[in-house]
């Protein structure tokens, strides 16, 4: 399937040379992006540590601040254009724009860039996005309002004290899980550098495939290699709790019926560990979505399988479920989500595996419920407000924590 993809990808760069020796114009560039502002406010136990009457979890810091501001920005930049054969093509580069380095490591200047031929044939992409799994997946959170409900921005403000499922998500689109100190990974899958194919839309039915050489392969490449080619992309299959020669996908359907709509889609990861002690990456998503007159109704269910842990750890039980409902009439629009979740700690905890944030062995239960509501103001400029419950029961109880996390904040898209 690897050969395929990669020799189907060079044969649409010669398409795309040899079709139509003339352009009906040069591609056009649109600059686009958003500014997000958000003043959030976390009260759990966690963060309450050292104040009377509150029990001390085991290795929490001292007592927090519950405010603070958090700003996220981004300038886009896509081009478009399309030869006289009909081919279209173009790319696409999102720049961080913000005071800090990206706290979701997305990229230390860009977080997506990639190139896209498309046709009747369908289209292709290649570079830094994201993979046909995370595009195609259907859960809660793709019908949530304000920051994105269970998904949102609430894991910015809470506090993990041990190593919880707290997203929807698959393992790649999860992200780092080494350090058990935040909520979710480092959001990192959309840029690593993959191929990716869609085939057209038939009577709403679509496939996706993406490859990707492995979970550290980003940009130009790492400098982690030894001469004589220190800077270039790292070939090193030594990575512990690291995939390669990985397959993202999945089946997607999407359908209207008057003013009925129907969607459901089934996703999944695959890839080979790259040190023989640790499992191969294994996981798959399925989930569905009704709407009718505004209301929608959306849920999933995700298994991580055995996918990145030890072959001597026995027990493997991950999992996460969600279901939401949410509804828009005009400018207004509100949500409510819920995820209920397991991330199994094994049997031994060990460096480099993804049960590596860990505080201790067995189940790490998590469930949160998040509501947000927004109001498209003027043109591209949307106010809301997201209140975020969540509760974390860690094995032996020694490290738990429940609290909630109240969000208002601005977007301006451009």
């Amino acid at each position: 399937m690897k050969k395929i993809l990669l020799g189907t990808s060079a044969l649409v760069g010669a398409a795309t040379l040899l079709a139509g020796a003339a352009f009906a114009e040069t591609p056009k560039v649109t600059v686009g992006g958003y500014a997000n502002f958000e003043a959030g406010y976390v009260s759990d136990d966690d963060s309450s540590t050292g104040t009377a009457g509150h029990t001390t979890i085991a290795g929490n810091a001292a007592h927090q601040r519950g405010q603070a501001f958090r700003s996220d920005t981004q300038v886009d930049f896509k081009i478009d254009g399309k030869n006289d054969a009909g081919l279209g093509y173009g790319g696409e580069i999102d720049l961080t724009a913000d005071t800090t380095a990206d706290v979701q490591n997305r990229g230390t200047n860009a977080s997506k860039t990639f190139i896209y031929v498309d046709g009747g044939w369908g289209r292709f992409e290649l570079g830094s996005n994201v993979g046909a799994d995370g595009t195609m997946k259907i859960d809660a959170a793709s019908i949530s309002r304000a920051t994105g409900g269970i998904n949102g921005d609430w894991t910015y403000f809470g506090n993990a004290t041990t190593q919880f499922l707290a997203n929807a998500a698959s393992p790649l689109a999860y992200g780092n899980l080494k350090t058990g100190t935040n909520f979710t990974g480092d959001h990192s899958e959309e840029n690593i550098n993959k191929v990716t194919y869609y085939t057209p839309r038939f009577y709403g039915a679509q496939l996706g495939v993406s490859y990707l050489p492995d979970q550290s392969n980003r940009g130009q490449g790492t400098s982690a290699l030894a001469a004589p080619n220190p800077a270039g992309p790292n070939r090193t299959n030594n990575n512990t709790g690291l995939a390669q020669n990985i397959f993202t996908g999945g089946l997607n359907y999407d359908n209207k019926f008057g003013d009925f709509g129907v969607a459901a889609a089934a996703t999944g990861e695959w890839g080979k560990a790259q040190v023989a002690t640790y499992e191969d990456l294994k996981a798959w998503n399925v989930g569905g979505k009704v709407s009718y007159m505004g209301f929608s109704l959306a849920g999933s269910y995700g298994d991580w399988g055995k996918s990145d842990t030890k072959t001597s750890d026995a027990s493997k039980d991950t999992w996460y479920w969600d279901v939401g409902v949410a509804y828009e009439y005009g400018p207004f629009g509100a949500s409510v989500t819920y995820l209920n979740s397991q991330f199994d700690c094994g049997t031994a905890v060990t460096a480099g595996g993804n049960n590596a944030g860990c505080k201790a062995v067995g189940k790490d239960k998590f469930y949160s419920v998040s509501g947000g509501l927004d109001y498209k103001l003027a043109p591209g400029l949307t106010p809301y407000a997201e209140l975020t419950y969540y509760d974390q029961n860690a094995t032996a109880h020694v490290n738990d924590n429940k609290g909630y996390v109240g969000i208002l904040g601005t977007q301006l898209n451009f």
